[in-house]
């Protein structure tokens, strides 16, 4: 499922994280080609995969996912 809103939350906080999408897969253990996905908003992150990389990025997992 696409969800463009996913995507551009991801990489803000990346962004204000100073953090790469790299990065973010070795903190996390998500592999590189679904953190890509999910950064450009291909493929929404399942709920295990958006808790992990919302402890990893310090926000609530809920707005990442696109919920306010």
């Amino acid at each position: 499922m696409k969800n463009p809103e996913i995507a551009k939350r991801i990489t803000f906080i990346l962004n204000l994280r100073g953090m790469k999408a790299q990065d973010l897969s070795y903190k996390t253990g998500i592999n590189k080609a679904s953190i890509s996905q999910y950064v450009n908003g291909n493929h929404c992150p399942s709920n295990d995969k958006a808790q992990l990389m919302a402890d990893v990025l310090k926000v609530n997992p809920l707005w990442l996912m696109g919920f306010d």
